[in-house]
């Protein structure tokens, strides 16, 4: 089963959210969404390694909302933002 994946283009968007996910972990303001993502990613990931079933868009769903997310979360302000209240106000025309 481990073999159908590892040709597959599923691979590479998982591998792409696992590195994605490994790498904005410890930013601030981000954690409680990249646990998120990290646990959709594990409970995904075993199901389809660990069951004989392979069809090549299994995968994709979790992937691509899990690039989706990290997408998201990386380019919205942290909680810095949150933080500052000048940023919080609108400005004054």
């Amino acid at each position: 089963m481990l073999r159908s994946y590892l040709v597959d283009l599923q691979l590479f968007l998982l591998v792409a959210a696992v590195v994605w996910t490994a790498l904005i972990w410890r930013r601030p303001g981000v954690r409680q969404a990249v646990l998120v993502v990290a646990a959709n990613l594990a409970v995904n990931i075993v199901f389809f390694m660990t069951h004989p079933i392979f069809t090549p868009y299994y995968t994709v769903p979790i992937a691509m909302l899990s690039l989706w997310t990290l997408l998201f979360v990386t380019l919205t302000p942290g909680e810095a933002a949150a933080d500052n209240p000048a940023a919080a106000r609108p400005a004054k025309a």
